[in-house]
């Protein structure tokens, strides 16, 4: 018997809509650690298990589609360690060679959170890219 993944909805297009839990095949609930590597070439490590949480909690609830262009350069991208486990998150939704978008503005809110804590740690961090924060 085969059985349908009930999570795996249609947009308004018809479309394929999968969690990021799908594309990648894991739940995630043993991050221990996540490395963060900015298109800048600054890197932080993040281990507090509270902030691991609720940067996974933000990756999880991103609904995305497939899309056929590539993401065009990246922000940052996140080392999620699972164990002896890798996941490599992307700013720009790709994995395993295939790029996603994000359905609504969870991408956007999860780089915000990204980019705001890795300014708090590292003065001068994407110099330039003022205006990827929501200052309102």
């Amino acid at each position: 018997m085969i059985a349908a993944c009930d999570s795996t909805e249609n947009d308004e297009k018809g479309e394929i809509v999968v969690s990021l839990t799908e594309v990648i095949k894991s739940d995630l609930l043993n991050v221990d650690r996540i490395d963060v590597q900015f298109a800048d070439g600054n890197k932080m490590s993040i281990t507090d298990p509270k902030t691991i949480q609720d940067i996974i909690s933000q990756i999880k609830s991103l609904r995305l589609r497939e899309k056929n262009t590539k993401g065009v350069g990246y922000l940052y991208f996140l080392d999620l360690k699972e164990g002896d486990k890798t996941y490599r998150f992307e700013n720009t939704l790709t994995f395993d060679g295939k790029t996603y978008e994000s359905i609504d503005d969870g991408i956007k809110k999860l780089n915000d959170f990204i980019i705001q804590m890795g300014r708090e740690k590292i003065p001068g961090l994407l110099q330039g890219m003022e205006d990827l924060q929501d200052n309102s």
